[in-house]
């Protein structure tokens, strides 16, 4: 809950370019997150993979790591 809280205070605040740290990885990647959107919604995942991944992590995690889990149609 603490980590979507810090989510929408940055996307509705005027902060751009936060680092955060990969829940699955560790490593370090900056979060563009902003009212128009984010490059995490670019990555397209089903909705179960999605449902997976949230109830797994609890952060954010890094476009590297995000893209393993597209499933090609």
């Amino acid at each position: 809950m603490k980590a979507r809280v810090k989510k929408l205070l940055r996307i509705f605040s005027s902060q751009q370019g936060v680092t955060e740290t990969c829940a699955a990885c560790g490593e370090k990647f900056v979060c563009g997150a902003t009212l128009e959107g984010c490059w995490c919604s670019e990555v397209k995942l089903s909705e179960e993979t999605r449902a997976k991944l949230k109830e797994r992590y609890k952060g954010c995690l890094c476009r590297t790591c995000l893209e393993k889990f597209v499933v090609e149609p």
